[in-house]
């Protein structure tokens, strides 16, 4: 059955602490081949692929422990279930540091893995095959088609000095027995959390938009740095189908009071008159005065 893919692992050995790569870029493709021919190049030329997706571009890995390290996609890549898988793993890094490990890899007795490799500058030509593949894991789910034409999904994050929101739009063209859409959220991208049901319109051929401002982010959440979200939508058969996932980043710069008090430590909102102190999420204190 066909896979929606919304994330890669590598099980990794030998790796510094805290080591890192900057630059990492991964695709994902369709492929009917089965080995990679000795006049395979860098730019693809005599490997038969189709729906190249770049899945992560220029991502910065840092390997803070060994064992299965995984990279959350930013565009997910829906896996025809047929063909084989070409995996493109690109480190725009520049040149070699030290503490470099290895990846954990089978033997498959065919040219299953090609490599080529540059220090700071991007490799052309033919490279090397190898007959070594590295263990890698997906995180996927399994998708099947419902009578729903999504248009869009996207997530922005709200920046605001009281605290920060997740407003999450979306537009389908045609909707057929339609019960309700689903908004999950996520904090590792693999354990969800149901935040909101929106019904849906049960039966429709034209162009409806919706929209939901998620304002309830935890803050040990928005502290840890990324929120997942997602979109499913339920029929009224119970079947369910799943949207790709959007990952939100709350940068150390997002200032947001998570407290206010009076001189007394006692709560208090924002119409309160007299003094407040103000607590932030990163642990700064302020203090005013409001008549």
């Amino acid at each position: 059955s066909g896979k929606e893919m919304f994330e890669i692992s590598f099980e990794l050995f030998g790796y510094a602490n805290d080591y890192k790569f900057n630059g990492v870029t991964i695709k994902l493709a369709h492929t009917s081949d089965e080995i990679f021919q000795n006049n395979a190049r860098v730019d693809l030329t005599n490997i038969n692929y189709t729906d190249l997706t770049t899945c992560v571009e220029l991502y910065d890995l840092t390997i803070s422990s060994n064992g299965w390290v995984r990279i959350p996609f930013e565009s997910t890549f829906y896996y025809n279930g047929i063909d084989n898988l070409l995996v493109i793993i690109e480190n725009h890094d520049g040149e070699w540091n030290s503490g470099f490990g290895s990846a954990y890899c089978e033997y498959e007795n065919k040219y299953v893995s090609w490599y080529k490799y540059s220090d700071n500058s991007y490799p052309s030509g033919t490279g090397t095959r190898d007959k070594f593949i590295p263990n890698i894991k997906f995180g996927h789910f399994d998708f099947n088609p419902l009578p729903i034409t999504l248009n869009n999904f996207s997530a922005e994050l709200i920046e605001k000095t009281s605290y920060p929101e997740v407003e999450l739009s979306w537009s389908t063209s045609s909707e057929n027995d339609n019960s309700h859409f689903t908004i999950w959220r996520s904090e590792d991208g693999m354990d969800w959390s149901s935040i909101s049901k929106i019904p849906g319109a049960i039966n429709s051929t034209e162009q409806i938009n919706y929209n939901f401002v998620d304002n309830s982010i935890p803050k040990a959440l928005i502290n840890k740095g990324t929120a997942y979200y997602k979109l499913s939508q339920t029929d009224y058969d119970g079947t369910i189908e799943y949207f790709n996932i959007i990952p939100i980043h709350f940068t150390n710069q997002n200032e947001f009071i998570i407290k206010r008090t009076n001189l007394m430590g006692q709560d208090v909102d924002i119409n309160y008159r007299g003094i407040i102190i103000e607590v932030w999420n990163h642990g700064n204190t302020s203090k005013s005065y409001q008549e």
